[in-house]
């Protein structure tokens, strides 16, 4: 952890790998979606470096390379929802410390948003799943301002989303945190001018998020938390 001091007035999130651990249920869906189709299955590990760039880009990278067509992407993706819509919470699990994390920012009067390159119809399910008020101590969910990927809406590191919230939280990009485990994330965040934070118990290491331009990284979330606890109070 670095000891860089930063104004953070607001929060964007990533959710896969930085506020839950999804990854046996992404694989286990896959997997099954690819037996299915008579490709090969990969370990959990490796969907890892997998996830992070949406379902179409998830499907072409676990295909063979020969395979990579966009009528085995289309009907892989396609398995793959079917199979995740009756498991995506049989083995998804908040990261340890999140939700204190969570409770600090809500104390601290600190705007709270997620932003997912999952599917929109998945992101709000699992936010509604695991972060409904009673979760963390509070009278309702704390993120009311969410975006998932939809038709037609660019995906990280694409800014416009993200500005997007920005906009809906009432915070200038330079007071908001992006805080997420990948380099996607790390891209998205400076590409709308916002406090990339880079989530090192997540997917990736401290090094790949160092790479890819993070401006703080934090090995567990309690370490962001006392981060966050030690900053003046938000006006």
């Amino acid at each position: 952890m670095t000891e860089k001091k930063l104004d953070i007035k607001a929060i964007i999130f990533d959710m896969d790998g930085t506020l839950i651990d999804s990854i046996v249920d992404i694989a286990d869906a896959m997997n099954q979606a690819l037996k299915e189709l008579g490709f090969p299955e990969h370990p959990v590990e490796a969907y890892k470096g997998f996830v992070g760039e949406g379902l179409t880009e998830l499907a072409k990278k676990v295909l063979p390379e020969k395979s990579q067509t966009p009528k085995h992407i289309e009907a892989l993706s396609k398995k793959f929802w079917d199979n995740y819509d009756l498991a995506w919470y049989l083995h998804t699990n908040i990261y340890p410390g999140v939700l204190y994390l969570i409770q600090l920012a809500v104390a601290r009067k600190m705007k709270l948003a997620i932003l997912s390159n999952k599917a929109h119809y998945f992101t709000k399910k699992m936010i509604r799943h695991f972060f409904r008020g009673a979760m963390i101590r509070h009278t309702k969910n704390p993120f009311g301002i969410y975006s998932g990927d939809e038709p037609g809406k660019p995906m990280k590191p694409d800014p416009t989303t993200a500005l997007e919230l920005a906009g809906r939280m009432k915070v200038k990009p330079q007071n908001i945190a992006f805080v997420g485990d990948s380099e996607v994330d790390m891209k998205t965040a400076k590409n709308a001018g916002m406090i990339a934070v880079g989530a090192a118990w997540g997917y990736r290491t401290r090094k790949e998020l160092l790479a890819a331009g993070a401006d703080l990284v934090f090995d567990n979330a309690t370490q962001m938390t006392a981060y966050l606890d030690a900053q003046p109070l938000c006006p």
